[in-house]
């Protein structure tokens, strides 16, 4: 299994892997068109699992500069997915870690993610990988998936 960054030809199987966990909507070329955009911005990651080219999981990272810790950035996590039966295989971890990289790399002070509150078996992973759940945190959508 590698980590790397996500390539334009793997989006349609990233919308695959996104499509079992939310009712995403968006087409292949939509996404290629904000990823393009993306690639452009080095305070963003958006890292996949791969093994014998197939798509097994990903994770984006977003570097956000802030005033507070001594001008510190940190890590944004979201989107965090790994495919449905290979939860438990060490992919998610992997993800993380090169997450983790990425943070350390950018000199962030730390890295946080929000999880819907009924995905138990996720929040579980996260505090196993060092994640604590000291914080609330809120979500407000200004537009619908």
């Amino acid at each position: 299994m590698t980590i790397e960054t996500l390539q334009l030809a793997d989006i349609p199987a990233l919308l695959e892997l996104y499509r079992q966990l939310l009712p995403v909507e968006n087409s292949p070329e939509e996404m290629a068109r904000h990823y393009e955009a993306m690639l452009q911005n080095p305070d963003y990651a958006l890292l996949v699992a791969k093994e014998d080219g197939k798509l097994l999981g990903s994770a984006l990272g977003i570097c956000c500069h802030c005033l507070a810790f001594r001008g510190k950035p940190f890590l944004v996590i979201e989107d965090v997915i790994v495919r449905d039966g290979l939860r438990g295989k060490g992919i998610g971890r992997k993800l993380f870690e090169a997450l983790e990289t990425f943070a350390l790399e950018k000199g962030c002070a730390y890295s946080m993610l929000v999880s819907s509150g009924h995905r138990k078996e996720a929040h579980a992973f996260y505090e196993k990988i060092g994640f604590t759940e000291d914080v609330r945190g809120f979500r407000k959508m200004y537009q619908p998936f």
